[in-house]
C-alpha cells in the first residue's frame, strides 16, 4: 500500500474493528448478547486473540511483549491503531505504551483517575501501569506505538542523556520505585506530530528493507521535538512539588554522570550531606548508591558490548572501572555471564 493509499483508508474499519462494534451493540441487550455469546466461534475468537469480557478464557492477566514483539529483534517497535469498539477492560502490560490522540477524543482510566485525551495529545504509559481505555465512535483514531524496555535502552541512548522532562520520566520509570503513572503532552494539531506518527505507521504496516530503523530515526525526531516544543504543557501526576523534582533529578544526574560519579559529588550537587543524599536514593530505587551506579553502568556496558566493537577492556574504562577484572567479575554475577559471552550470545539471536 502505497502513503496516499493508506491516508485514504485511514479511517476505514478493519475485520477486528468490526467485529468488536457488533459486540459492542450486541451488549446493549440481555437477549442480542446471548445471542452474540451463543454464536460465537471461540476457537477463531482464540486464534486472533480477541477479547470477550464473558469469556474469561480471553482476558489476559497482563500483555505481555511477546504478545505483539518479534522477540528475535531486540530493537523492535510495534506501531498500531488502537481498535474502537474493542471492549472496556481493566489491564497492564510489561513494555512502554505511547498513545497519541489522531482525531476525536477518549476516555482512559488510569491507576483508577479519568484521564480525558483530545486530539494532538501524546500520552506516555510505562509498564506495569493498570489502565483502560474507551473509543466507541467511528471518527475517533487513535494511534499505539509500543516500545519494549530492551529497546528503549539500546536504541534511545542519545535521547536519554538529555536533561528533559521525557528523558527523566523514563529514567525515574527505570530506576525507582515511586515513578510516575505517565506523562501527557498537548500538542493540538501539529502537522510534524501527525506526519511522523503516520510516516511509522506506514512502514510498520509496509515493512520495507530498513523499516525498523525508519521508525526508530523518526520516533527520536519526534521526542527531541516534542519535549522542545511543548515542554510546558507536559501533564505529569506523580511530581506535585519542587522536592519531588529534584529528587528525581538525583537518578537523572548519575545516570548522566555515572563514569566518574561518586556519592560525595552527587550530595555537593543537590547540597545535600552525603547521608542524606545515600537515604534519597534508597527511598526513590529502593537500592543502595552504589547497586544503582552499578546498574547504570552494566546496563551501558551491555549497550556498548551489543552495538559496538569496543574491547572489552576499553567498555570497563568507558563506563568508570579503573580495571578490566572487577568489571569482568561484577558483570558475571549480575548476568550470569562474562562480557564476551554475552556478547557472543547477543550475536547469535541477532
Amino acid at each position: 500500500m502505497d502513503y496516499n493509499n493508506m491516508l485514504m483508508h485511514l479511517y476505514d474499519m478493519n475485520e477486528e474493528e468490526i467485529f468488536y462494534k457488533k459486540y459492542y451493540y450486541a451488549r446493549q441487550q440481555e437477549y442480542s448478547l446471548q445471542k452474540f455469546l451463543s454464536e460465537l466461534d471461540m476457537a477463531e475468537v482464540l486464534r486472533k486473540r480477541l477479547i470477550i469480557l464473558e469469556k474469561e478464557e480471553t482476558l489476559p492477566p497482563k500483555y505481555l511483549d511477546t504478545f505483539f514483539f518479534d522477540m528475535t529483534d531486540a530493537n523492535s517497535i510495534v506501531m498500531q491503531r488502537h481498535n474502537r469498539y474493542s471492549p472496556l477492560f481493566k489491564h497492564a502490560h510489561n513494555y512502554y505504551e505511547l498513545m497519541y490522540m489522531y482525531d476525536g477524543t477518549c476516555k482512559q482510566e488510569i491507576m483508577g483517575n479519568e484521564v480525558v485525551l483530545h486530539t494532538g495529545d501524546l500520552c506516555v504509559l510505562p509498564p506495569e501501569i493498570e489502565h483502560t481505555v474507551s473509543i466507541f465512535d467511528d471518527n475517533t483514531l487513535m494511534f499505539n506505538i509500543l516500545l519494549r524496555r530492551d529497546t528503549l535502552h539500546n536504541m534511545f541512548y542519545q535521547f536519554l542523556n538529555h536533561d528533559n522532562l521525557l528523558s527523566s520520566f523514563f529514567i525515574s520509570d527505570m530506576y525507582s520505585e515511586n515513578a510516575n503513572e505517565y506523562i501527557l503532552f498537548k500538542t493540538g494539531a501539529d502537522q510534524a506530530i501527525q506526519g511522523a506518527i503516520l510516516r511509522m505507521l506506514w512502514e510498520f504496516e509496509n515493512k520495507n528493507l530498513y523499516y525498523n530503523e525508519c521508525i526508530s530515526s523518526t520516533l527520536m525526531l519526534l521526542f527531541f521535538y516534542i519535549v522542545r516544543s511543548y515542554n510546558d504543557s507536559v501533564k505529569m501526576p506523580q511530581f506535585k512539588n519542587r522536592m519531588d523534582v529534584q529528587r528525581f533529578a538525583m537518578i537523572q544526574y548519575v545516570s548522566d554522570n555515572y563514569r566518574d560519579i561518586s556519592l560525595s559529588t552527587l550530595a555537593e550537587k543537590f547540597h545535600y550531606t552525603p547521608e542524606y543524599a545515600s537515604r534519597l536514593i534508597k527511598e526513590i530505587t529502593g537500592m543502595s548508591y552504589s547497586a544503582l551506579l552499578t546498574r547504570i553502568r552494566l546496563e551501558r556496558a551491555q549497550e556498548m558490548l551489543i552495538n559496538t566493537n569496543m574491547t572489552v577492556s576499553s567498555i570497563a574504562e568507558a563506563i568508570g572501572f579503573e580495571a578490566t577484572e572487577p568489571f569482568i567479575r561484577v558483570f558475571k554475577k549480575k548476568m550470569g555471564l562474562t562480557p564476551t559471552m554475552f556478547r557472543k550470545e547477543r550475536s547469535k539471536r541477532i
